[in-house]
């Protein structure tokens, strides 16, 4: 591993922030018994952590990857059930009426992966 650049690690902690700040809105949705609008608000969390994942095994100062590289990378990145819904019309499933039961156990993967996401982050930083 190459020693991440201070911009890169600010970006990365920045994500990775701003997945946890989606997760707690997602909580507060799930607590209002809005499956839906947690889901909606998880989705993006789980994004943001595996595209983090993707630059630690692929470091864009490095050699950028092409786009469409990057996003099929992040969602073959996404733990099981959002590999799921990432597979179907995402637009209809994250607009569709999802009981707050329902998304419980997506929401506790999310939280998993974006926390699972933060220790790689740290063990590379602390490798620096």
């Amino acid at each position: 591993m190459t020693t991440i650049p201070t911009r890169w690690r600010t970006t990365f902690e920045e994500q990775l922030d701003d997945a946890a700040r989606r997760l707690q809105v997602a909580t507060g949705h799930l607590e209002r018994s809005e499956g839906g609008r947690a889901l909606q608000s998880a989705y993006p969390a789980v994004v943001a952590a595996a595209t983090v994942r993707v630059w630690l095994e692929h470091p864009p100062w490095a050699r950028p990857l092409p786009t469409s590289e990057l996003q099929r990378l992040t969602r073959e990145s996404f733990p099981n059930r959002f590999a799921g819904i990432a597979a179907l019309d995402l637009k209809d499933v994250l607009t569709s009426p999802w009981p707050a039961d329902a998304v419980r156990p997506y929401l506790e993967e999310a939280q998993g992966f974006v926390k699972e996401t933060r220790a790689r982050l740290a063990i590379c930083l602390a490798q620096d």
